[in-house]
């Protein structure tokens, strides 16, 4: 089932659409854009199971998937090499509030056309959309220089499923208060025109070089499209500012990865597994990274390591029994492959894992 977020307009947090604050920055979240979002996975991190389509020994690329609240766990798979694009960053995570908001000043009260925002703020909260943008788009009509009643009226008709309309109401409300422009450059991006986004991020970025949020979010749609060389400029610029957020980490070092820096990349991992030596998914990616490098007795040493705090972590004994099989250890990758079948029976990939694991114990015994 799907849950709706609101983006923040000024630092593109995602927050519960009935919180008035942002959980991270403290800015209003007045005018917030609704964005579709996954709901949270009911079970805990530990209990998720592969996706369908995964394969055994003869991939070897890790897909990063994060789970919510920026723990690394379980979900991360290997995909066949055939060019496949890998998953980008998943942008359905909420922010925790760890703070109170604090007292904000109201909207003005009086002036050119306010009476239709206030009622079309009101229809757009009811979800009467078709009756928000009438009365918005006359706010407008009234004030047409208000930046405000404009990012409104891009909101409504977004979610009335104008898009073109509302980018246009974006892009005006931009040209009359610069500080909109990095909302925007997002909504261009949610439209899929990566172009047009990453001129209004780089022209945001001119005013403000070091803003870590602007690189975060120009990093990561870089990282969606596959253009991990740029993406892993942005994100490193994120990093430096952001150095304790795991996830971001680890998200830069795939990026090195697959931008052909698997030295500096295998670094960023074992800096995330300084801090958090449970994250499965990293552990893997690192495990893979080594091994692709020649690295073979660290490479299985890596997944050991992880297996002796985690054993129970069924995404550990898949990638040791994918990288036993490869080095023909049959009867020692059979058992880890029988471990992930049990830990994950539900897997869609169990039954085969655990037919995998049959036809590697039966080889070398004499028929």
């Amino acid at each position: 089932m799907a849950r709706e977020a609101v983006a923040c307009p000024a630092c593109g947090t995602r927050n519960r659409p009935t919180w008035e604050f942002c959980a991270r920055c403290n800015e209003p979240l007045e005018g917030a854009r609704p964005i579709e979002t996954a709901e949270f996975p009911a079970a805990a991190p530990e209990a998720l199971e592969p996706v369908e389509g995964t394969s055994l020994a003869a991939s070897g690329v890790l897909v990063v998937t994060v789970l919510a609240f920026g723990v690394l766990g379980v979900a991360a798979y290997r995909h066949v090499s055939t060019g496949t694009p890998p998953e980008g960053p998943d942008p359905n995570l909420f922010t925790i509030a760890t703070r109170p908001a604090e007292p904000r000043e109201a909207p003005p009260a009086a002036g050119p056309g306010v009476s239709d925002y206030d009622s079309g703020r009101l229809l757009l909260n009811s979800g009467d959309l078709d009756g928000a943008v009438a009365s918005l788009a006359a706010a407008v009509a009234a004030d047409p220089e208000n930046a405000r009643y404009r990012s409104y009226l891009a909101n409504a008709l977004w979610r009335a499923g104008s898009q073109e309309l509302a980018l246009a109401e974006d892009a005006e409300a931009a040209r009359l208060d610069p500080r909109l422009r990095t909302q925007y450059a997002r909504a261009l991006d949610i439209a899929g025109r990566t172009e047009e986004a990453r001129a209004e991020y780089e022209a945001v970025l001119e005013r403000n070089p070091e803003n870590p949020t602007i690189h975060e979010d120009l990093g990561r749609m870089l990282f969606r499209a596959g253009r991990y060389a740029e993406a892993a400029s942005h994100l490193d610029e994120a990093v430096d500012a952001r150095g304790d957020d795991a996830v971001l980490k680890q998200e830069l070092a795939y990026a090195l990865e697959q931008g052909g820096e698997k030295e500096r990349a295998a670094e960023v991992y074992q800096e995330v597994l300084a801090d958090a030596p449970q994250a499965a998914i990293t552990r893997g990616l690192l495990a893979e990274n080594l091994y692709e490098r020649g690295k073979k007795d660290q490479a299985l040493s890596v997944l050991e390591q992880g297996l002796e705090l985690t054993p129970d972590a069924p995404l550990l004994q898949r990638q040791l029994g994918s990288l036993l099989e490869r080095e023909g250890k049959s009867a020692e990758a059979a058992e880890a492959y029988r471990a992930y079948a049990r830990l994950a029976p539900n897997a869609p990939d169990a039954q085969s894992i655990a037919e995998r694991a049959s036809q590697l114990a039966g080889r070398g015994k004499t028929p």
